[in-house]
């Protein structure tokens, strides 16, 4: 019986797939003859894939019609480190005969002897792609383009029964790692930064190609002479993917990876898998998954083998681990779901903002570039000044893009024993996919709502300013451009001495700048100094003479305000102290006639 998309196929044709049934394949040889002639023709009236699952005796178990660019693969058991003893044979019906990302993944997933593609055209042309063993990871290789005639000369059993042997011997043997060309058309600065992007996500770098182009070509991203230059570099660097240093359309995923054989995905892509990866509170996998299926939604229709691939890897985490030939409308329900879920996270957050505007405790929050240093930052200004008597947990500090993504805050105590909140916010990037800022502006709201922001600035690289001028343009669009800010340059201790003053030009003395490392602690006193100069100050100043019955005020202002002068009178205690607004009516029985009461501000 054939199976797969038989609608609409008329009865000869399905009679004549039929007949291969009863047709075997010489032991050696990857395909009868007779049904190679059968597939082609089939493949040309419908213009859809054709696919025979055949054994090594040389039978046939199943055949089956796909659609002009992929076709259902067969279930087969899977077997440790044994092949699957079956192979799958396939027509192309654009005539090109390089496998496909669908065509390696379906080979490395179910373990099959090999996988033939046949570019259907007026010479039909073979590769061939078996499974071998490079460096204790499972690797594909692939023939060249072959003429039918070749390919029937090429001994296919011998080579599965040796790369076979080699599967066998291997031990803890890894899957083929994810490695990559990296393709842009913006600069090859940018392409540096996809290159540390790439290598956050765990994926190594074959080669880095750039073409300068004003505007993405609509089918292919970039120039179609480019294309081979691409295909050319993926073999010589035996890389197995490619990341395009912009967002695609699904029709440009689509053609290169007709086009390559190897899996394309792009910039966005690759930033939500990241994202996707480090998530660890439930709100960041929240604020994920729906970015990703939000980018996703607009990509599903034809957007061909990203959407329909056997196999794992980039682009197939958080919601791509469910079914992803998931359509439009359980897509748009999810959404909803995680939108009205963060909804409540959101509302929590608000109630625990809402607690700290009554304490009237100023919010610092730290923003920049990410792997600018603000984890480490935060962990050594926590270490400096933590109000908590045991410091807790340690954000993650890697020198590596977007390290944390969960958004943390932490009480500080400052000179004069004034208390701060400090919050470690996500890194920005240049091109950040706008449905993930969409997504994070819950976490983001965190720094809309400071009083002052922390821009740190990494000045060891080279191109510091256009990274400080990337959080601007983001700070700018959630509505924080205007905020209070400090601008701390840094990594001085390898940072370039030319930065503090091209600094200094960007922002024209709009703020006040500080040269600090985080790792080492320099000067990072003053930068709290400079968080009390620079921050609001809504305490009352009073004075007070405090009976020895009620000493628990000045315990009161020892905790939440600052003690200015105290001296031991015959009836109670003087003080001359700011208190928080709020706890003035505890204060005002005892308030000295003449006394200040007055509100400070700097």
């Amino acid at each position: 019986m054939i199976t797969g998309n038989i609608e609409g196929v008329r009865k000869r044709i399905l009679e004549e797939l039929e007949a291969i049934f009863d047709i075997k394949t010489e032991k050696y040889s990857f395909l009868n003859d007779d049904i190679i002639h059968i597939m082609t023709k089939a493949t040309e009236e419908l213009n859809r894939e054709v696919s025979v699952l055949i054994d090594r005796k040389g039978k046939v178990l199943e055949v089956t019609i796909g659609d002009s660019s992929t076709v259902s693969m067969p279930l087969v058991d899977l077997r440790d480190n044994k092949l699957s003893r079956v192979r799958v044979v396939h027509t192309h019906p654009n005539g090109n005969p390089n496998l496909s990302a669908l065509d390696i993944s379906a080979l490395v997933k179910m373990k099959l002897d090999a996988i033939v593609a046949i570019g259907v055209k007026e010479a039909p042309e073979v590769v061939m792609g078996f499974l071998t063993v490079e460096n204790q990871r499972i690797h594909v290789e692939a023939t060249k383009p072959l003429s039918v005639e070749e390919a029937q000369r090429f001994n296919i059993i011998d080579r599965i029964l040796f790369n076979e042997g080699l599967l066998l011997d291997a031990e803890d043997l890894e899957e083929e790692e994810e490695r990559a060309v990296l393709i842009g058309l913006d600069s090859e600065e940018s392409l540096y930064e996809l290159r540390e992007l790439a290598k956050a996500a765990e994926v190594s770098v074959g080669e880095l190609l750039y073409q300068k182009r004003a505007t993405q070509d609509n089918a292919y991203y970039v120039g179609k002479g480019k294309v081979s230059e691409i295909r050319d570099a993926l073999q010589l660097s035996r890389s197995n993917m490619v990341i395009a240093d912009d967002e695609l359309s699904g029709s440009q995923i689509r053609n290169l990876e007709d086009e390559l054989g190897v899996k394309v995905i792009d910039r966005t892509t690759l930033i939500l898998e990241i994202f996707a990866k480090r998530a660890r509170s439930k709100e960041a996998k929240l604020q994920v998954e729906l970015a990703q299926l939000k980018y996703r939604m607009s990509r599903l229709i034809g957007l061909g083998t990203v959407m329909s691939r056997t196999g794992g890897g980039i682009g197939t985490r958080g919601p791509g681990e469910q079914k992803l030939e998931i359509d439009r409308r359980k897509i748009r329900e999810r959404v909803n779901d995680l939108r009205n879920e963060l909804k409540k996270v959101v509302a929590i957050r608000g109630v625990q903002r809402e607690n700290r505007n009554q304490n009237e405790i100023p919010r610092i929050s730290l923003v920049g570039y990410t792997n600018s240093g603000k984890s480490t930052l935060r962990n050594a200004l926590a270490d400096i000044a933590s109000k908590d008597a045991v410091v807790k947990e340690k954000v993650l500090e890697k020198d590596m893009l977007f390290a944390t993504l969960d958004t943390t805050t932490r009480a500080l105590s400052l000179e004069n024993n004034r208390v701060v909140t400090l919050t470690d916010t996500v890194g920005f990037v240049r091109k950040l996919p706008h449905d993930l800022v969409e997504a994070f502006k819950s976490t983001l709201e965190e720094v809309i709502y400071s009083d002052l922001l922390v821009h740190v600035i990494d000045g060891s690289v080279d191109d510091c300013l256009k990274q400080a001028v990337a959080v601007d343009e983001v700070l700018n669009e959630i509505g924080a451009g205007e905020t209070r800010k400090i601008i701390a340059i840094n990594k001085i201790d390898k940072g370039k001495s030319y930065v503090t003053e091209q600094v200094e030009e960007l922002y024209h003395g709009k703020y006040p700048i500080i040269e600090i490392s985080a790792k080492n602690g320099t000067n990072l006193k003053e930068l709290m100094e400079l968080f009390n100069e620079v921050l609001p100050d809504h305490l009352l100043e009073i004075e007070a003479l405090i009976p020895y019955d009620q000493q628990k005020l000045i315990s009161s202002v020892h905790e939440s305000g600052v003690l200015l002068q105290e001296s031991y009178e015959e009836l109670g205690t003087k003080i001359k102290a700011k208190i928080l607004k709020k706890d003035f009516v505890k204060f005002e029985p005892f308030i000295i006639e003449g006394g200040d009461h007055e509100e400070s501000n700097h």
